[in-house]
Parts: structure tokens; C-alpha cells; sequence
């Protein structure tokens, strides 16, 4: 839960707070929805301190106490941090030190909208309607932004005059704001809201220059911000960083800011000073900058260093464009074993046993000679859709009606099943894809060359050994590093979007980039032909991509606000539209070309045949010339 802190600051012309300043505070408390206070005094009249506390307690609201004349940052931390609500934090300004308490705050960020402040001024000899130089100089000197909650009552004779102070970026250049928001009278209250939420008070920027850092390719000379509202692609210019930069240049205009945009080349990188200039998250971290349109990463370990703006504005999904290799053995596909299942061929191998046991019974009723070879061998043409005949006229001489009808039947049960392999085998060359590259793994065998868009996220995944674009390929992903990025010296594997499509048109590379870029600009450059000869592996899955800010930004609850505003009323999904491109795919489909490495069980087949028919041949005229009684017996 995020702890508020409220301040009560009084000016040491007043020797202490009194009661009517204590019952005012405690009533301010209750405004605010404060239940805890942490009171940084040196008073040494237990009287006060008694005083006050009976009043807190009496309203519900608990108070620690630290003395300020043993004043550490510690206690102040572990005073003012509790996890049962909210904390004010009450400093007493007589105290020598109250000062130091406000510099220390402005160094530590805790002028946020966590934590909300009350200074109270009592000059009981001026009762004008401003406050003083010497207030008004404090406040300058601070470090306070946009989420600021800080307020000041000055007494007057009608009650405390309340004045908000603010600024929009003391480090960006902005100047300090003090409104006047009416007098909190007794027993009237407040005439505002003061709890309403601060951003539509503070709708003008009053042109605040807030730092961008977008990442792009160095070897543009300048950045033009026109690039980020045009949808067309610019090189080195990822699409999904125009998505984002277009909704936060309407956020800008609405709200009277404008962005200094700082070029880098990388997404992600070490968290070291040397990159805070050449890494976007990096710069985040260290607070040279103060938003990047998206930032991709991969683990939790980036959110520990900077935060996301919600809702996401874009999504980002990479794959490896191919045109497949026409050239080459290809792959190894036994798609000649597979038309049948497992089942179906124990099925026709049973049948097989079966009618040739039957066929043997027949023959040897019939007295041939060789009857287990003549069953054997009619059985095995009947499968290859031939026919046997040993030309053997011995035995009865008469073919009994039982063989007629086992080989009839035989050779119409092998028929079907030749018809349905074949039409399995005919369908899966007609209408399935073509032989392509489906796996990293097999993208690492292949014989293709790999190329990259020059876009941040490439940049990372080249110079960061602990980035991937996809965790669970972590393996895979680092031996296509070693194997086909790093150790090509004499090729250049950053190339624009329109120079990778090309040559993934010409063949010989696979070009990794994003889809919707990759989409817009084949549909223009490739034929029909071209797109069913076109591949594609995945690299990043689709996720979302949120803008980013340092690291508890003051500006990170502003920007939730203005873009849950925008994807309400539908400007979100307006430009999503504007920048996203339909998918390209392959109309209809053609014959597939079959390669030596898919028409290689056939063959195999074949030699095998061949060589077991030369064996065959080999022991028969051994049997003859040797006269061997054994192995003719074995023969017939």
C-alpha cells in the first residue's frame, strides 16, 4: 500500500504550534484520510506532546514521536513507514534541524504523490493574502514535480488561507506553482475538494520539456520527431516504437508539453554508468532520461531498475523470413512409411502372413514343388501389383479352387491398400506445404545466411550475451550466435527492412525483423508465385510493450492517467490500426517439389530390393555350381 506523509512546517517566527494550529492539523489529517502521524519535535514541554497526541487519539489517529536533537535518517524512516495505512509526518520548525529535514526530503524524492504535506505559516503580524519571499524561496530551491501534494495555510483572520505549490519539473526546467485555493474556515471547512485528483488542476504543462529517449540506428545523422508520426516504415525505426510515439505526441499536445528526444541503439544492456548513454533502460536507470516509448525484455529482473506505464500501447512478434531453398539434398522425409499408421501396417503384414500360409497349405495339398517359395513370392507381387508364376507344371497339374480364391483375394486386398497408400502419398505432394525450415534447430543446419533489421532489440541480442528474444530458446539461440552471426566476419548482418526483404527474395538468407513491417513490404515486393515459396520461423512470440519511465517516476501516475483516458475513448486502438498491416499468405497452393532428401526412403527401397535380389541370385548360383544338396532343399 502506498504510504502518504503529510508535513506540518512552521516558520520559527512562531515559538511553537498552537492549540488552534494543532486542531486545524488534526482536522486536515481527517480531510486527507490519514490515520498515522510520525512527529519530528524538540520540544521540551511534555505538555505539547501530551496535548497533541490526546487530540489525535481522540479522532482515531496514531502518532510516533522521534526528538530531533538525536535526529538520524534511520528513525525517520522507520517512523514515517508503516503497512496498516496511512502516515503525516509533523516536523516542529523551531527545531534547528526542521530545515535540513526539508533538503533531505527533496533529495530522497519524497515530494510525491504518496505523500502529502502541510505547511502552515503564522505571521500574526501580517495578515495579507500572499505568502512571504522567504517561503516562496524555500520551495525553489527543492526538488518538487508534477506529483507534488504539498500545501501551505497561512493564517488570516477568516482562517487558513490554502495554497497549492507545485512544479511540473524542477530538473526539466520547470518553473515552481503556487495556486490559491481558498480559506479553510472554522466550522465550515474547505470550499474545494482537496481530495479530488490533483491532474485536472494541473492540466497545462506549460511547455515542460520532458526527456525521450527513443532507440534508433546510429547511422542516421539526426532524428526528425516527424518520423515517429509517419506510418510509413524509416529505416532503423522499429514500426511499434511510431505506435507508441504517435499516442504520446497527442498526450503532449493535450496537455501542453513537449519531448527532447536523445537517440541510442540498444533496448537493453548493462546497468553500468559507460551505458547509460548508449542503452535505453540504462539511461532510465541512472535518471538521465524520463520516458522511452517501448522497452522490450525478457525477464522480471528489468523491472527492478525501471517501471511500466499501463495500458500497453503495442505488441511486438519477430520471425526469421526465408524464401525456401530450391537447391540442395533437403530434408530427410519419410513420408513413404507414414501415409499408413502403426496399426494399419500390422493389419497388412498379418493378411500378408495369413493368405501365405494358406497359399503354402494349397500348394503343398497340390504336390508343387517349392511350395514355400511359391507362396512367398505371389504373396510379394501382390503387394508390388504383380503376379508370380513359377512355370512349374509338376504336382496334380490342376490349380485347386481354394488357391484361385486365396490369391483372389490376396491380390484385392493389396489393391485397396495400395490405393489408399498412394492416394496418401499423391495428396500429401499435391496439397501439403512445402518442404520448409520449421525449427530453429533446423534453421541451424540449413545452409542459410542469417541477416537482422538494425533496430534496438537486434542491437541487444548481438551485443548482449544475457539477451534472447525467446527464454525458452536460450540454447538454441546462443549456438546461432556463435555458429552463424558472430564468427561471419566478412558479412554484415544489420540491414535495413526494404535490403533484408530483398535479399530473402533473392534466396540464400533468412531475415529476422518484425511482422507488421515485414508484411506491409512483402505484400508489395512479392509475386503469388514468391509468397508460397515464402517461410517463416518464429523468433519473438507476440507480447505487449509498454512505455517506460525511471524507477518511481513522477511522471509514471500522469501518464497512467492520460493513456487509460486514451484507450477509453478509443485513440489507442484508432492508431493500432493505422500502424498494423494485415498477413500475406500463399492463394491456393501448388505441387510441391519433391526433393532428393523426401524421395530418399524410395530409393532406399529400391537398393534394398536390389541388393537383396543380387544376394538372392548370388546363393543360387553358388547352390548350382557347388552342388550343394542343402541349399537347393533350402531353395525349393
Amino acid at each position: 500500500m502506498k504510504t502518504l506523509a503529510i508535513l506540518i512546517f512552521v516558520f520559527p517566527i512562531v515559538l511553537a504550534l498552537t492549540k488552534n494550529d494543532m486542531e486545524f492539523g488534526i482536522e486536515y489529517f481527517l480531510y486527507r484520510h490519514v490515520k498515522y502521524i510520525c512527529l519530528l519535535t524538540c520540544w521540551d514541554n511534555k505538555f505539547r506532546i501530551n496535548q497533541f497526541t490526546k487530540y489525535s487519539s481522540k479522532n482515531f489517529i496514531g502518532v510516533s514521536i522521534v526528538f530531533l536533537e538525536n535526529f538520524n535518517l534511520r528513525k525517520l524512516g522507520s517512523c514515517s513507514t508503516t503497512h496498516m495505512g496511512d502516515v503525516g509526518i509533523l516536523v516542529d520548525s523551531d527545531c534547528p534541524i526542521s530545515k535540513d529535514v526539508l533538503y533531505y526530503a527533496s533529495e530522497n524524492s519524497l515530494f510525491d504523490s504518496s505523500r502529502k504535506w502541510l505547511l502552515i505559516e503564522s505571521n500574526m503580524t501580517d495578515y495579507n493574502n500572499t505568502l512571504s519571499a522567504e517561503t516562496i524561496g524555500r520551495f525553489n530551491d527543492l526538488n518538487m514535480n508534477v506529483n507534488a501534494d504539498l500545501f501551505v495555510a497561512k493564517v488570516t483572520d477568516n482562517g487558513y488561507e490554502m495554497y497549492e505549490i507545485f512544479n511540473y519539473g524542477k530538473i526539466q526546467g520547470g518553473e515552481l506553482i503556487i495556486n490559491n485555493l481558498g480559506v479553510w474556515s472554522d466550522g465550515q471547512g474547505f470550499n474545494e475538494d482537496l481530495n479530488g485528483y490533483m491532474y485536472y488542476r494541473r492540466w497545462n504543462f506549460q511547455q515542460l520539456s520532458m526527456r525521450m529517449v527513443v532507440v534508433m540506428t546510429s547511422s542516421q545523422k539526426a532524428f526528425e520527431p516527424a518520423w515517429l508520426l509517419d506510418p510509413r516504415q524509416t529505416p532503423g525505426l522499429a514500426t511499434i516504437l511510431k505506435t507508441s510515439g504517435m499516442i504520446l505526441k497527442e498526450v503532449a499536445e493535450l496537455h501542453n508539453f513537449r519531448f527532447n528526444y536523445t537517440v541510442m541503439d540498444r533496448w537493453i544492456g548493462d546497468y553500468t554508468v559507460n551505458d547509460s548513454k548508449t542503452v535505453a533502460s540504462t539511461s532510465l536507470y541512472y535518471k538521465l532520461q524520463d520516458v522511452t516509448p517501448v522497452l522490450r525484455f525478457e525477464n522480471a529482473f528489468v523491472l527492478s531498475k525501471v517501471d511500466l506505464v499501463h495500458p500497453p500501447l503495442t505488441s511486438i512478434e519477430t520471425r526469421y523470413y526465408y524464401r525456401i531453398p530450391t537447391y540442395g539434398p533437403g530434408k530427410f522425409e519419410n513420408q513413404f512409411l507414414r501415409p499408413l499408421s502403426s496399426g494399419a501396417w500390422l493389419c497388412v503384414v498379418l493378411i500378408s502372413v495369413m493368405c501365405g500360409c494358406l497359399l503354402l497349405l494349397t500348394a503343398k495339398l497340390e504336390r508343387r514343388q517349392a511350395a514355400g517359395q511359391y507362396a512367398f513370392f505371389s504373396v510379394l507381387a501382390s503387394i508390388c501389383q504383380q503376379f508370380f508364376e513359377d512355370n512349374n507344371e509338376s504336382g496334380t497339374g490342376n490349380a485347386s479352387s481354394a488357391r484361385k480364391l486365396i490369391v483372389i483375394v490376396t491380390g484385392a486386398s493389396c489393391l485397396l491398400v495400395y490405393n489408399y497408400y498412394t492416394s496418401s502419398v499423391v495428396s500429401w505432394l499435391l496439397s501439403g506445404p512445402p518442404p520448409s525450415i520449421n525449427t530453429l534447430e533446423e534453421l541451424l543446419d540449413s545452409p542459410l545466411e542469417l541477416i537482422f533489421e538494425d533496430v534496438g532489440y537486434a542491437r541487444s541480442w548481438l551485443k548482449s550475451p544475457s539477451y534472447f528474444f525467446n527464454r525458452r530458446n536460450e540454447k538454441i539461440e546462443n549456438l546461432l550466435r556463435q555458429k552463424k552471426v558472430l564468427n561471419k566476419r566478412n558479412i554484415d548482418v544489420l540491414t535495413n527492412l526494404e535490403r533484408g526483404i530483398a535479399m530473402v527474395k533473392a534466396g540464400g538468407y533468412a531475415f529476422h525483423t518484425e511482422v507488421d513491417s515485414a508484411n506491409r513490404l512483402i505484400s508489395q515486393k512479392f509475386t503469388q508465385t514468391e509468397l508460397c515459396e515464402l517461410g517463416s520461423i518464429d523468433s519473438m512470440k507476440k507480447s505487449l510493450l509498454y512505455v517506460t519511465v525511471q524507477k518511481n517516476s513522477p511522471f509514471k501516475e500522469f501518464l497512467n492517467w492520460s493513456l487509460k483516458r486514451f484507450n477509453e475513448r478509443g485513440i489507442v486502438s484508432v492508431v493500432q490500426r493505422r500502424t498494423r498491416s494485415s498477413q500475406v499468405e500463399c492463394e491456393g497452393s501448388s505441387p510441391r517439389a519433391l526433393t532428393l532428401g523426401g524421395a530418399a526412403p524410395a530409393f532406399i527401397l529400391l537398393v534394398a530390393g536390389y541388393v537383396l535380389a543380387l544376394a538372392i541370385m548370388m546363393v543360387e548360383r553358388m547352390a548350382e555350381k557347388r552342388n550343394l544338396q542343402i541349399l537347393r532343399s533350402m531353395l525349393k
